[in-house]
């Protein structure tokens, strides 16, 4: 029997099928469990949330994106400490993956983006993202970056790490300059 399905086109139920291995293979417990009490569903729906919200934004597919619990980073709430989200966005035909963090700074509609701190191999953030502009402005080699902030923070790195605010280093391997990320004559795009 044919279902008039092109060879190698996956349709809503290989897609939710790869969807629900990956959240297993990512977080099995927190997945099996995501709908025993109703704190670990509101977790559940609202990472969903995230999910949906990060894959419009970097313009992917929802099924490429995994939130889970981020072993680095807890937060503080009215009911205590909870962990933060380390999002996982995987690129099929290439199998890279991106990490990010909530932006704190703006909730809900942008992300830090991770990468390996040069100095010490520690994944700090080295981009604020709110949409695919933003990680392509930080993966555009044609231009220095300005350290972010929270890069600077010595708990995300190894003792010893030679990342400093006086002497950082991009984390592509060449120096950044001090000047601001853009130049007079450049023209500003908002939306």
């Amino acid at each position: 029997m044919s279902t008039g399905t092109p060879a190698g086109v996956i349709g809503l139920a290989g897609r939710a099928v790869r969807a629900a291995r990956a959240h297993r293979a990512a977080d099995r417990d927190g997945f099996l469990c995501r709908d025993n009490t109703a704190e670990q569903w509101n977790r559940w729906a609202r990472r969903a949330r995230v999910a949906r919200t990060i894959a419009a934004a970097l313009q992917v597919g929802v099924d490429t994106v995994v939130v889970t619990d981020d072993p680095q980073r807890e937060y503080r709430t009215r009911d205590g400490l909870v962990p933060g989200d380390l999002i996982t966005v995987t690129e099929h035909l290439t199998g890279r993956l991106w990490r990010f963090i909530p932006d704190n700074s703006t909730p809900g509609t942008a992300w830090l983006l991770l990468a390996p701190c040069t100095g010490c191999g520690a994944e700090i953030p080295v981009a604020h993202v709110a949409g695919l502009a933003d990680l392509g402005d930080y993966l555009d080699r044609d231009r220095d970056l300005a350290p972010l902030a929270e890069a600077r923070d010595d708990s995300l790195h190894a003792p010893g790490c030679t990342f400093a605010p006086t002497s950082v280093k991009d984390l592509r391997g060449t120096s950044r300059s001090a000047r601001p990320p853009h130049t007079a004559g450049e023209r500003h795009v908002t939306t």
